[in-house]
């Protein structure tokens, strides 16, 4: 089972869609040092999660795993919701671009998203964050 490959089809349209915002919008991923909470700046956090990870497949020539994708995004306080809801669009339109993308034959990871929780939206009084929240399933098929 190749975990980290699996983060890499979901990290790298997270990151990708990110960046590609103006300003680019930075993205801390699990277990990586983040803004502090106490910062006023625009980032992205993403949890990752695997649940079911030995699921027995009708063939055995590949793993599948299934697991949840918890997207937090941070923007300045008191300057709308526009920001944050443009964050919001531009991982969604990944994530939607990721399941119209067909298998690529050979090796890899096949990866799609289910359905979209969210976004819920959060202005906590303790903290200078507007808070944007969404998250979904993710199916993961490994090819050898």
């Amino acid at each position: 089972m190749n975990y980290q490959a699996i983060r890499a089809a979901y990290e790298v349209p997270i990151a990708t869609a990110c960046a590609a915002l103006s300003p680019a919008v930075p993205v801390f991923f699990d277990n990586l040092a983040a803004s502090t909470l106490t910062s006023t700046s625009e980032y992205v956090m993403v949890n990752i999660t695997f649940g079911l990870t030995t699921e027995v497949a009708l063939k055995a020539d590949f793993d599948y795993v299934r697991g949840a994708i918890i997207c937090r995004i941070h923007t300045p306080k008191g300057k709308g919701s526009v920001r944050n809801q443009t964050i919001v669009a531009a991982i969604t339109g990944a994530f939607q671009t990721l399941n119209a993308t067909p298998r690529a034959a050979g090796a890899g990871v096949y990866a799609r998203v289910n359905q979209i929780d969210g976004p819920t939206f959060d202005a906590p009084v303790d903290l200078p964050h507007y808070i944007g929240r969404f998250s979904c399933g993710f199916i993961a098929s490994v090819y050898p």
